[in-house]
């Protein structure tokens, strides 16, 4: 982003998680009307947090919270002004995982926080799913499929399997969002920005994309949709990126100065602490 379940992983589940679906599932096809007091993102976040804390996946308490919420409130005042609180919670899972959701949370696994070499590579993932948040590509996909008023497309923006509503594990069913190559790129191109000006190395993001690389081959960032871009180009897109704009991100540079992980404590810190909207 050491507990993998196979050397490879499976199409839906890198980055993937149990997002949208929740809330309509839970509205029964039915969608709050959009609002400009963003009723209907904290109404979806709400859900979507309802639901894994009902199939417990949600931790209450990780080792990995003292660091992981340093991190992100860094990466969140980079990304101001925004009007959600972000919190980051650590949910349950053997590969590699992070989604955010609408309304401000970003979810990340137990196996990516293990993986993780140093704080830049943590610090490039969250901004990759602030990135998401912060260009609005979550709700625009269901404000799309909600123009064109048509029940069954807004369903399937947010779920793979349509008999999977009834799974017991909803996190192995059902993909967060399907997001386009486009909106991948401009996430990870929101995310070193967000990373930099947090004062984190932006080549966390490579680090991190060489270091899937290795584990689950060149399927790219979120496996479960297959017209994602490869790994290979999307390092590359990066590296452009970082040689089109010198005044921001010619201070760093590709060199790791630690493997040694992310720093974890067993202190009274080390619990899940939400802050509310």
């Amino acid at each position: 982003m050491n507990t993998i379940a196979s050397p490879r992983v499976s199409r839906r589940c890198l980055l993937c998680g149990a997002g949208v679906f929740v809330a309509l599932a839970a509205l029964d096809g039915r969608l709050p009307a959009a609002a400009d007091d963003h009723s209907q993102e904290l109404q979806i976040g709400a859900q979507v947090y309802n639901q894994l804390r009902s199939q417990n996946q949600i931790l209450d308490t990780s080792s990995y919270y003292p660091i992981l919420r340093t991190i992100g409130e860094r990466i969140s005042a980079a990304a101001q002004p925004h009007w959600y609180t972000m919190n980051f919670i650590v949910v349950k899972g053997a590969q590699a995982n992070a989604f955010s959701v609408p309304g401000g949370n970003i979810y990340v696994n137990e196996a990516l926080l293990k993986n993780a070499e140093n704080e830049d590579e943590l610090a490039n993932v969250l901004g990759h799913e602030t990135g998401h948040l912060v260009l609005g590509h979550v709700m625009n996909r269901l404000h799309q499929a909600q123009t064109a008023n048509v029940i069954g497309n807004i369903l399937n923006v947010f779920i793979r399997n349509p008999y999977a509503a009834t799974a017991v594990n909803l996190l192995g069913n059902y993909a967060f969002l399907n997001f386009s190559r486009a909106q991948e790129y401009q996430a990870d191109h929101e995310g070193v920005i967000l990373s930099s000006t947090a004062k984190y190395n932006p080549y966390g993001m490579v680090w991190f994309f060489q270091k899937l690389e290795k584990l689950y081959g060149n399927a790219g960032f979120e496996q479960y949709v297959e017209d994602h871009p490869s790994t290979d180009d999307r390092i590359k897109r990066i590296k452009t990126f970082f040689a089109a704009d010198p005044a921001r991100f010619a201070s760093f540079n590709n060199v790791m100065t630690s493997t040694a992980g992310l720093a974890t404590s067993s202190g009274s810190d080390a619990k899940l602490i939400l802050q509310a909207q």
